[in-house]
């Protein structure tokens, strides 16, 4: 699906993980791979109007009471649409895989705790659409040229807000280029809705967060996060000879990577689980949840791209059975609530009210998966702050 794009994108990527050794020291690199991506991505974007178009057009055509097709002119023309359809859908794949490297410079400047918050709004739409763009490039320039590090917000999946980001040890600021001298209800609302999450992640207070009714507090961790790159890396290498490789990276967790299925090998190494859920990341390629990037998990370009193209699938391993057994040692019950937003629940087992309970999102479960975090380490963490509030209330 990205053969055509694959020594582009592989040069980006080496490019990328050669520059986050040093960030700050590399900020030429930075600025090239950003303005390669947004070409490569308006290029991109010109061919799915053209596609587009096309279909349009054979569907004006076809649908057109004057004509009078016969069933087989009608036949030829839905099997080109449908090919024109499923070319427009690797093309927008292709746009997803430049903007993960938007990404993995984004989370190389940026905790992901500071860009979560950031994603979930609805995308702007395409980069070359924008009134703005040759201002908002020409400024990008601008920052480089002064000595600093920015990033072009619409190259990545997640940056959501203002235009620019500025990047600086210890920190970063949102910029907005205005497009105009002319301020209307669209420019007031953009301006409120950056305010809000500025004043957020200074304060790590606000309202209706992400959808939801009430105030939203951001509490600090408290442990060094723990997680299993390394581990899934190192499979992954194994699994170039072996074709199948899985290894248990904590108690209830296994990595999984299939390069091709081998029924006896599933059969020895799947019975050994009690109550397993088997999750596929394959599945987590382009979520638009505002996880830390594959195209930074996966340290190895080749991999990751190979990855992307479906030449293995990662499987998460979860052995519910041991997840529970986890937590009873802690004195709590872990369990499914049924709620689509906090899926998982931990009911303290010293406490006969049913309304006390830690609830975890299906976000910061799924960090299990999506980022390799020790879910033991979540699950500790999440105790620890349960426990905290109610030492303080």
């Amino acid at each position: 699906m990205i053969r055509y794009h694959r020594i582009t994108l592989k040069k980006l990527l080496n490019q990328v993980k050669f520059a986050s050794k040093e960030p700050y020291l590399n900020a030429e690199i930075w600025k090239d791979v950003q303005l390669t991506v947004i070409k490569k991505i308006i290029s991109l974007e010109n061919k799915v109007r053209v596609k587009k178009t096309e279909i349009k057009d054979l569907n004006i055509f076809r649908k057109n009471p004057s004509q009078k097709l016969t069933k087989e002119e009608s036949i030829k023309i839905k099997t080109k649409i449908k090919f024109l359809e499923e070319k427009l859908e690797k093309i927008r794949f292709v746009i997803d895989v430049y903007r993960s490297i938007g990404d993995a410079v984004a989370f190389t400047f940026i905790s992901k705790l500071d860009i979560k918050p950031q994603n979930f709004k609805k995308s702007a739409g395409f980069i070359s659409e924008k009134e703005g763009l040759k201002k908002e490039i020409d400024s990008f320039k601008k920052i480089y040229h002064e000595g600093m590090i920015a990033v072009f917000n619409d190259i990545t999946s997640v940056l959501k807000y203002c235009d620019l980001t500025v990047v600086y040890p210890g920190g970063f600021s949102l910029i907005e280029i205005k497009s105009s001298e002319f301020e209307n209800s669209r420019i007031r609302r953009q301006k409120e809705n950056a305010d809000k999450i500025v004043k957020y992640l200074k304060t790590d207070k606000t309202d209706n967060l992400y959808e939801t009714q009430g105030e939203t507090i951001r509490v600090d961790l408290n442990s060094t996060e723990i997680n299993y790159i390394e581990a899934l890396n190192m499979l992954i290498r194994t699994s170039r000879s072996t074709r199948n490789a899985i290894s248990e990276v904590e108690k209830g967790i296994s990595y999984f990577i299939s390069r091709e299925f081998d029924e006896n090998f599933m059969e020895q190494n799947l019975k050994q689980f009690k109550n397993p859920i088997m999750v596929s990341l394959n599945d987590y390629k382009f979520t638009g949840q505002g996880y830390f990037p594959f195209s930074l998990s996966i340290l190895d370009s080749d991999d990751y791209l190979d990855f992307i193209d479906g030449s293995f699938v990662i499987f998460i391993i979860i052995d519910l059975e041991e997840i529970k057994n986890y937590c009873s040692l802690k004195k709590y019950n872990f369990f499914f609530t049924g709620d689509e937003r906090f899926i998982v629940a931990l009911a303290p087992q010293w406490s006969d009210d049913p309304s006390v309970m830690v609830k975890l999102s299906d976000h910061y479960f799924f960090r299990s998966c999506a980022e390799f975090v020790s879910l033991q380490w979540l699950i500790d963490d999440s105790i620890a702050n349960f426990e905290k509030m109610k030492n303080y209330n």
